[in-house]
């Protein structure tokens, strides 16, 4: 009953993804003694994570991209005057920890 009111109050937050876990995860929790504090944590990061990825899906939606590409699919070989190393370096971001610009110069039209 109590568990039921759980999973009620979770999916009345809009909590899905808890709602979702939760009963999973209480075996896990009872079978490696886990403290309710990190039980709590686990399960929050896991509904922060879904709530990112569904507005980054959302937002790619309404900004209308024909089509969706990423930095996996590009084709290294086929842009050999493209610095793979140096690139994946960038998409990391380190250059915004270090605080240094990034300056990308190509011809126009180049696609």
């Amino acid at each position: 009953m109590i568990y039921n009111q759980v999973i009620n109050n979770l999916q009345k937050l809009k909590l899905e993804k808890m709602s979702t876990y939760l009963s999973t995860y209480l075996d896990e929790i009872n079978k490696n003694d886990i403290p309710f504090v990190d039980a709590l944590l686990n399960l929050t990061e896991k509904e922060i994570e879904f709530k990112e990825q569904r507005a980054a899906e959302f937002n790619i939606r309404v900004a209308g991209f024909p089509f969706i590409r990423t930095l996996n699919e590009f084709d290294f070989d086929f842009q050999p005057s493209v610095n793979k190393k140096e690139i994946l370096d960038l998409a990391n971001l380190r250059f915004i920890e270090e605080k240094k610009n990034v300056l990308l110069v190509g011809s126009t039209g180049v696609r």
